[in-house]
């Protein structure tokens, strides 16, 4: 057996190496050479985002709100699926009361269901 039982495999964890992203930051912190301000390369790219913004560009004003204020949280939907057999007489009974009126055009017309029945 390659690995020990209850031992990670990876006991280091995932890399930290994020090598274009290292570069990217280090490009962007250099001196813009056509800059007659001498300024960074990020200020040169952070400025141009403003002037975008300012010329009504949607994109650009969203990045520039994004980077200020964080992306609002997003609402998510999660459906928890169990298995029949880890489900109580009473939400079994629940379920079938909901799903007989589901397919009713005028109510449902069938006794309710007695969780005692389901055993």
């Amino acid at each position: 057996m390659p690995f020990q039982k209850g031992k990670s495999g990876n006991p280091g964890g995932k890399g930290k190496d994020k090598a274009f992203a290292d570069a990217v930051r280090v490009a962007v912190n250099r001196v813009h050479d056509g800059d007659p301000e001498g300024r960074k390369k990020l200020t040169v790219l952070a400025d141009r985002l403003v002037d975008w913004a300012l010329a009504g560009e949607g994109w650009a004003y969203a990045q520039i709100a994004d980077r200020l204020d964080g992306k609002p949280a997003q609402e998510s939907t999660v459906n928890v699926v169990r298995r029949i057999e880890e489900l109580t007489d009473q939400e079994i009974a629940t379920r079938i009361a909901e799903l007989r009126g589901a397919g009713a055009s005028g109510g449902d017309t069938a006794a309710p269901v007695d969780p005692s029945q389901l055993n």
